[in-house]
C-alpha cells in the first residue's frame, strides 16, 4: 500500500492499494501539492489529473500519460520522460505546465504537441527525438538545454531565454522568436552537426549575439531590428528574408546571397565577407 501525501502538511491525499505506482491509474484524480518526489510512475495513468505544485522532481514517467494533466507551479526538476504523452495533438489538449520547474528535465520521445511550458524553467533540460509542435514557451527559460531530433514548428518562444542552447537537426518552420535571446546559441552545421531548419520563423527584435547559424535554413525568415553581432551565418539560406534595421556588426555572411534579403537600413559596412547587390538601396 502506497500513500500520496502533501509536499507541505503531509495530509494523506490517496492511499493507492499496490505495492508500488507503477501502472497506477489516477485519472481525473485531485493531488494538487502532492508529494511525489523521486517516484517510479512508469505507465501511470494522469490524465486530467490535478497536480498543481506537486513535487515530482527526480520522478520516472516512462510511458506515462498526461494529456490535459494540471502541473501549474509544480516541481519537475530532473524529471525523466521517456516515451510519454503529454497531448493527444489537438488545440487545448496538451498538458499544462506554466510556471514549473523543470531543469534538467528529460524528454526522450514524447508527444508534447500544444503543450503549454510559459514562464517555466527549463535550464540544462535534454530534449530528444520529441515533438513540440505548436508548443507554448513564452518568457520561459531553456539556458543551456539540449534538443535534438525533435519538432519545434509554429512553437511560440516570444520573450524566452535560449542563451547558450544546444539545437541539432530540429524543425522550427515558423516558429515565433519574437525578442527571443538566442545569444551563443548553437544552431548551425559545425563539427559534423546537422543544423536547424527556421524558415518561416518570425525573429523580429531576437538577441542572436555570437550565435552559430552556419547552414541553417532561414527561407523567410523575419529578422527585423535582429541582434546579430558576431553571430556566424556563413552558407545560411536567407532567400526573402528579413534584415531590416538589424544589426550585422562583426557578423560572418561568407556564402550568403542577399539578392532577395531585405536589408534596408543594415549597416552591412561593419559586417564580414557580405557581398550586397549595387542594386540594393539604403544600406549603409
Amino acid at each position: 500500500m502506497v500513500e500520496i501525501r502533501h509536499r507541505d502538511s503531509g495530509e494523506v491525499l490517496r492511499i493507492v492499494k499496490a505495492g508500488n505506482l507503477i501502472g497506477v491509474d489516477l485519472r481525473e484524480d485531485i493531488l494538487d501539492g502532492a508529494d511525489l518526489r523521486g517516484a517510479d510512475l512508469s505507465g501511470a495513468w494522469l490524465q486530467e489529473t490535478d497536480l498543481a505544485g506537486a513535487d515530482l522532481s527526480g520522478a520516472i514517467l516512462k510511458g506515462a500519460i498526461l494529456v490535459r494533466t494540471h502541473l501549474v507551479g509544480a516541481d519537475l526538476s530532473g524529471a525523466r520522460f521517456e516515451g510519454a504523452r503529454l497531448s493527444d495533438g489537438s488545440p487545448g489538449g496538451g498538458a499544462l505546465l506554466a510556471g514549473c520547474n523543470l531543469v534538467g528535465v528529460v524528454f526522450d520521445g514524447c508527444d508534447l504537441r500544444y503543450v503549454d511550458m510559459h514562464e517555466s524553467d527549463l535550464s540544462d533540460a535534454q530534449i530528444r527525438r520529441t515533438d513540440l509542435t505548436n508548443a507554448c514557451f513564452r518568457s520561459a527559460r531553456l539556458r543551456r538545454a539540449q534538443i535534438r531530433d525533435s519538432l519545434l514548428m509554429e512553437a511560440l518562444f516570444s520573450n524566452a531565454d535560449l542563451s547558450d542552447v544546444d539545437i541539432q537537426n530540429t524543425h522550427m518552420n515558423g516558429a515565433k522568436l519574437y525578442r527571443t535571446r538566442l545569444d551563443r546559441a548553437r544552431l548551425g552545421s559545425s563539427g559534423g552537426r546537422i543544423p536547424v531548419v527556421l524558415n518561416l520563423a518570425n525573429m523580429r527584435e531576437a538577441s542572436l549575439v555570437d550565435a552559430d547559424l552556419r547552414g541553417v535554413s532561414m527561407c523567410d525568415v523575419n529578422m527585423h531590428h535582429a541582434d546579430l553581432t558576431r553571430a556566424d551565418l556563413s552558407g545560411v539560406q536567407l532567400m526573402g528574408g528579413v534584415l531590416r534595421h538589424a544589426d550585422v556588426t562583426d557578423a560572418d555572411f561568407s556564402g550568403v546571397s542577399l539578392e532577395t534579403v531585405n536589408v534596408t537600413f543594415a549597416n552591412f559596412s561593419c559586417a564580414r565577407n557580405a557581398v550586397v547587390p549595387a542594386f540594393k538601396h539604403n544600406v549603409r
